[in-house]
Parts: C-alpha cells; structure tokens; sequence
C-alpha cells in the first residue's frame, strides 16, 4: 500500500493552494470584464436554462405562522415606553 510522506504531502497541499489563488485571480478577472463591458455575455446568459424564482413569504404569512416572537415595531414601542 502506497502511504506518502509528509513533504509530498505538503507539496500537494501547496500546490492547491496555487490552484486556488490562480482561480481566485481569474474569477476576479471575469467579474471586472464583465462589469466594464469587456466581455459580453448576454449570448451565454439567453442560453441558461429557466430557474424558477424562489417564492418569498411575505409579512402576513409569517405573521400566520403563529411566532410568538415580539416584532420590531412592539419592541421598539416597549423601549421607547420603558
């Protein structure tokens, strides 16, 4: 069975941690063509496939839900009263 040494090991990790930064490097690289207009992707983003908006509950319905929790309003007054 094959069992490495703690400095391949070590290599191995700094390694990846090159990896990582390269990537890191280049995600902000994208971002920031992006953003300026230096790469254009409308073209990729019309052939992303449809995702369904996530549904956000709004107050009433959380209010629904029976939380015995205070609001921030109630809190607020009770502070404001104490």
């Amino acid at each position: 069975m094959f069992r490495p040494s703690l400095r391949e090991i070590a290599v191995a990790i700094d390694l990846c941690h090159g990896e990582q930064k390269l990537l890191r490097e280049y995600r902000t690289r994208l971002i920031a063509d992006v953003v300026t207009g230096k790469l254009d992707v409308r073209e990729a983003a019309a052939r992303l496939p449809e995702t369904p908006e996530p549904e956000i509950p709004d107050d009433e319905a959380l209010d629904a839900e029976g939380d015995d929790e205070t609001s921030l309003d109630e809190a607020t007054a009770e502070d404001e009263a104490a």
